[in-house]
């Protein structure tokens, strides 16, 4: 058998045929779902993704010949183990597809040598994600010789303390937040900074536990009941608050809340501000891989979509 079906959260049905390396799309009354929008093609492309590097452990569906990802916001999230930071990690690649779960092909090879003995050369790579084991020589051969659409480069280095980290406002978050394992610490530094940015991306960079969480809520709720005289938190005051509602729908969604998620969402007035809260289910949904922790978060996830259809309307 050749190809495969499945059914996406959305009730969206995929025909995956994975040895063309295309799929199908049909929506709940059958109709095909075409690839672009002038309506000439119905077959979808499969994207295919290689680590390439010793430093990552990949999870595999080893009853498929492919992989369902999650895309939200044209964002495919990428799951993957950095075994030497010991930690679930995403990486966010834009992709523009019309489906809510994509089939892609995932492999992992551990070095230079190996890419060349086990990869044929002329292999289509859409996506070639590279730690700091391959050197930039190596890259280079690599990509001159299989010719990826894109290289993604992860590095593990970390450093800890204070006085490591060096920057203004806002510049480089993936850095900084690699600097440290203590997401607290983070916090705490990019709060006294305002780079608020940075203290976004803490929560897709890390799987933050419920007591750091509530902490990371403390120094936010700190700010604004206590320095709302100071120009800097007064500019600031609608991100802060933005920050503080998706730590809290984050912490109730790692503590299977369901009365303060939908209190959350029932809070929102903004359909806009929904955004970043489809994205926090989908990256808890990736931390929680058993069937009862699936089933949960795709209803966490269609409480989202209900309040965005409502706000839209």
């Amino acid at each position: 058998m050749n190809f495969a079906e499945e059914k996406t959260p959305s009730g969206l049905i995929l025909k995956v045929m994975f040895n063309k390396r295309k799929y199908l799309v049909f929506n709940n009354r059958g109709e095909s779902i075409s690839a672009d929008s002038e309506g000439r093609s119905l077959l979808h492309k499969m994207p295919s993704i290689i680590f390439l590097g010793t430093t990552f452990e990949i999870g595999r569906d080893y009853d498929r010949e492919f992989s369902l990802l999650k895309l939200r916001d044209n964002h495919l999230i990428v799951p993957y183990r950095n075994i030497i930071e010991k930690k679930k990690k995403y990486i966010f690649i834009n992709l523009f597809a019309k489906s809510d779960m994509v089939p892609v092909t995932i492999n992992h090879v551990k070095g230079y040598s190996a890419m060349l003995k086990e990869i044929p050369s002329g292999t289509e790579i859409d996506y070639l994600i590279v730690d700091e084991t391959l050197s930039e020589t190596e890259v280079s051969v690599i990509a001159s010789r299989f010719k990826p659409m894109e290289i993604i480069y992860i590095s593990s280095q970390k450093k800890e303390g204070p006085e490591e980290i060096s920057g203004e406002k806002e510049t480089g978050f993936i850095n900084i937040n690699t600097m440290s394992d203590n997401a607290v610490f983070l916090a705490s530094y990019h709060l006294k900074h305002m780079a608020l940015s940075n203290l976004n991306q803490l929560l897709l960079d890390f799987d933050t536990s419920a007591f750091d969480t509530q902490y990371i809520i403390y120094l936010l709720n700190d700010i604004l009941m206590n320095r709302t005289d100071e120009n800097e938190v007064l500019r600031n005051m609608n991100m802060l608050i933005e920050l503080k509602n998706s730590f809290e729908f984050y912490l109730a969604l790692i503590e299977r809340d369901g009365d303060t998620v939908k209190a959350l969402l029932e809070k929102e007035s903004d359909y806009r501000k929904l955004a970043p809260y489809r994205t926090l289910v989908s990256k808890v949904s990736s931390m929680n891989p058993g069937r009862e922790g699936q089933l949960l978060y795709t209803e966490y996830e269609n409480l989202v979509m209900d309040r965005l259809e409502q706000l839209k309307s």
